[in-house]
């Protein structure tokens, strides 16, 4: 009796080569801003985590395996911010692609994409101590200084109801 055979899926091309042949990706960012009745959203203070320490940002995060962008927004902002959104409670508001350069292999850009919720299980506060260090509840008509700035032109997009922007492109729609 011969033992059936079996194959093995192919890796596919390497990074290079997919950059080689015109291939680019872009990295998925999941955010999630928790809004108050009077229009405050929480922003973390980024600490130790080796991107913009000391600036603020929603909680926000990647994307594991098997995940899509609004469970992995869910999981952020439970690690981030230790409260439990449903997710029948958040609401996709806008996504941003922005160009950034030195991402690894083919990767040339993030696409960022922002929930908000109104309704959460749970009082904020820092679950990750070693990536936190403030939460900061703020108006996005009159933000403090130190706001990642693609998160405050985001958050004027969103403001304004565009649920799309770019950054960082050359192109007359950049904004």
């Amino acid at each position: 009796m011969t033992e059936p055979t079996t194959t093995q899926p192919s890796p596919g091309p390497s990074a290079a080569g997919l950059a080689d042949a015109g291939w680019y990706a872009s990295w998925v960012a999941p955010h999630m801003l928790l809004r108050r009745l009077d229009g405050a959203v929480l922003l973390i203070r980024r600490a130790g985590t080796g991107y913009r320490d000391g600036w603020l940002a929603p909680p926000a995060g990647r994307i594991e395996p098997g995940e899509d962008v609004l469970t992995a927004a869910l999981r952020e902002t439970r690690e981030e911010i230790g409260v439990q959104v449903d997710p029948d409670d958040a609401h996709f508001v806008h996504v941003m692609h922005r160009r950034s350069d030195g991402l690894p292999g083919p990767c040339h850009a993030i696409s960022d994409f922002y929930f908000t919720a109104a309704r959460w299980a749970g009082e904020p506060y820092i679950a990750e101590p070693d990536k936190c260090s403030e939460l900061v509840w703020v108006h996005p008509g009159a933000l403090p200084p130190r706001v990642i700035p693609h998160v405050e032109q985001v958050l004027a997009a969103i403001e304004q109801r565009r649920p799309f922007s770019i950054r960082n492109w050359q192109s007359p729609q950049s904004r």
